[in-house]
């Protein structure tokens, strides 16, 4: 993969030919394997059939493909399980969350429409173009107001294919969002029926007793799989997350807020929202409750006031929810709000701020999240990843905190880091990271992101790196053959300073087998791999400098470290226990994600100039557990050569000799 664009490079490296000392991306990413290693490993590789013969391979075959019109089915669970509930059953908590992603997450000119089913199936509407409010409230009007009967999903989604192409429309590119918290020993039945119609199938399991097969629609669909706890507002992230991918951005709903707040009752709360200049277009508020509607006191950022009066709700659907929709383009700048509980009792309130772009010619900061895994069997870490970015350019010192939640409501809350160690690959590209090893159970968990700029530390990297290597010349048939010179890039500036700004995004969710119940488990994890050792000769010291690992990955404090030295790289590779042990007594980790900074003097080994060293860490934890060996960083003691001495012009000095003393030392520089 090096220098790839010479014609002379024709095949992959192999075992044999791979340079394992090359200080490249493909050695840091790929352990120090091959091409040709890496390939082998693949999926993809190891599903294809081998080509028989020396037949060359088929000519490949392309398709013009474009973006269509969206079209939306949601099949939606009202069987008697979604009558229960704790402060509201499940059929108002879908409710709640369906009239929401009708009104203000589905874009305008979408098609959408409904199945509700329980052990059979009901097609409550064909597909209804969005296009103004009326259009939502025909289809919000027939969300089910009772739950009764069992369940069978296969029903519904064969309803769903009936209202997509009763309407004229191909089952094939159309979505289907399936809601259910059921169990159906049935749904498997219908897996080759979806997987034939090319329908993607968009599955949200809530609850802790949906079926456990629900996810294998969504797998075999290329949809997203998404799980919601009853209470609180995951069910309305979960139908928030679920947004348009043709690639229109600025068509895109965006979440500012989602918070569920505890209200002690004859009491009031205060929060604030922040809309900044980049979105403020199609802006909702929404209010819900579990009791009593609350009095609303809303502030735009120029202080004028809106009031419980001005928000909406529909009636007939009794959903304990209200919403307002700020005329034109939101005010720029933070919006306050009041909420005041008016029951004797305590009740739960939610807080949901949706938006748009403010126009198409200025891109919004988005915030995408994703785990490395759909599932993960215990005790194999996963990592999760959320990308900042304002168009293609990478949001750079946001303050972004993932929350992950079990089945039984554990809740883990932990900052993401873009810093080039432990779980994060690339420092500073707008990809914030971190492993997470806190399994409370086995089951499903979700994944919700929140992004927010940290004041005057938050950039926009405005200028993207070009990782494109220039070779000035090559050597062919030995002769040398020059390349044209490498285009000038104009200079612009690095990075731009941030407004304030928060995003709130939903990561799907994923399951998990084979954990201790409850979380109780000894640390099965050893500290994560150093992969940003760097080393370099300060005079007689080697100084080395890193990025701290965790006791448990990227957590905590690791015990200690565990540094090797040798003038061979492959000694190091191939048995780091058996090379020169530097003495860490005086070295005691820091906390995960620091700076970490380490000298001493190698005197075991005989440093001349020009000697090469190789260096090597490992970190400890408590429990014994050793990490990996990290990337191998390379110093080079290099004395520099002396000047030459300039003996003192005195006066004394004959005038012919300085004359040619003068000229010898001008030649000497030039």
């Amino acid at each position: 993969m090096f220098m790839q664009s010479l014609d002379s490079v024709v095949e992959f490296c192999t075992e044999k030919t791979h340079n394992r000392e090359a200080p490249n991306l493909q050695n840091k990413m790929c352990n120090r394997k091959s091409t040709w290693d890496i390939i082998k490993e693949s999926a993809d590789f190891q599903s294809a059939s081998p080509m028989k013969g020396t037949a060359a391979p088929p000519p490949p075959t392309f398709s013009l493909l474009k973006s269509r019109q969206r079209v939306v089915c949601l099949v939606l669970d009202k069987s008697g399980s979604m009558d229960s509930g704790t402060h509201l059953s499940r059929l108002t908590r879908m409710k709640q969350a369906a009239e929401l992603y009708l009104i203000q997450i589905i874009e305008r000119e979408s098609l959408v429409g409904m199945v509700t089913f329980d052990s059979t199936a009901t097609i409550q509407n064909h597909l209804i173009r969005m296009t103004n409010e009326n259009s939502y409230l025909q289809i919000s009007a027939k969300l089910p107001q009772r739950a009764d009967g069992g369940t069978s999903i296969c029903s519904g989604l064969r309803a769903g294919f009936q209202a997509i192409t009763s309407s004229n429309q191909s089952t094939s590119g159309s979505e289907i969002i399936l809601l259910t918290d059921g169990e159906d020993n049935q749904i498997s039945s219908c897996f080759e029926e979806v997987k034939d119609s090319g329908a993607i199938i968009h599955t949200i399991a809530l609850g802790p007793d949906a079926v456990r097969e629900l996810e294998t629609l969504a797998n075999i669909t290329g949809g997203l799989q998404l799980f919601a706890n009853e209470d609180l507002n995951d069910l309305i992230d979960a139908f928030s997350g679920i947004s348009s991918r043709s690639g229109s951005i600025t068509q895109q709903a965006l979440q500012l807020e989602s918070k569920a707040l505890t209200i002690p009752g004859k009491k009031l709360i205060n929060g604030t929202v922040l809309v900044d200049s980049t979105v403020g277009n199609d802006t909702f508020f929404v209010i819900t409750w579990t009791t009593q509607k609350p009095e609303i006191i809303l502030q735009d950022p120029k202080g004028k006031k809106y009031t419980t009066s001005d928000f909406r709700s529909d009636d007939k659907l009794n959903i304990y929810s209200v919403r307002l929709r700020i005329p034109g383009i939101a005010e720029t700048g933070t919006w306050t709000y009041t909420l005041s509980n008016k029951n004797g009792n305590s009740q739960l309130l939610t807080v949901t701020v949706t938006t748009r772009a403010r126009s198409p010619t200025k891109l919004p900061v988005i915030a995408t999240a994703h785990m490395s895994r759909n599932t993960a069997q215990y005790p194999s870490p996963m990592i999760v990843y959320a990308r900042v970015s304002q168009g293609f350019l990478p949001v750079l010192g946001a303050n972004v905190t993932a929350i992950i939640e079990a089945e039984d409501g554990h809740r883990v809350t932990m900052e993401l880091w873009d810093n080039g160690a432990g779980a994060d690959t690339l420092k500073n590209d707008g990809i914030y990271s971190r492993y997470f090893t806190e399994y409370h159970g086995n089951g499903r968990y979700s994944l919700k992101v929140n992004a927010q700029a940290r004041k005057n530390i938050t950039k926009v990297n405005l200028k993207q790196p070009n990782k494109s290597l220039y070779i000035p010349g090559y050597i062919e048939n030995d002769q040398i053959i020059l390349n044209p010179p490498k285009p000038e890039v104009p200079e612009a500036t690095e990075t731009a300073t941030m407004e304030d700004f928060s995003r709130l995004t939903s990561g799907g969710s994923f399951t998990v087998s084979g954990a201790p119940p409850g979380g109780n488990h000894t640390p099965a994890f050893p500290p994560s791999k150093v992969i940003d050792l760097d080393a370099e000769f300060k005079g007689d010291h080697l100084h080395l400098a890193w990025t701290a690992p965790g006791n448990v990955l990227d957590k905590g404090r690791a015990h200690k470290y565990i540094i090797r030295m040798s003038r061979h790289f492959r000694d190091l590779q191939e048995d780091f226990n058996n090379n020169t042990l530097v003495n860490t007594c005086g070295l005691i980790p820091k906390e995960a994600g620091s700076k970490e900074n380490f000298e001493f003097i190698p005197e075991t080994l005989k440093i001349e100039n020009g000697t090469k060293l190789y260096i090597g860490i490992q970190a400890t934890n408590e429990a014994r557990l050793v990490s990996e060996v990290s990337n191998i960083a390379q110093a080079v003691k290099f004395i520099p050569p002396q000047e030459p001495s300039i003996p003192d012009l005195g006066t004394k000095m004959p005038t012919p000799s300085l004359t040619i003393f003068v000229f010898v030392a001008t030649l000497f520089i030039f």
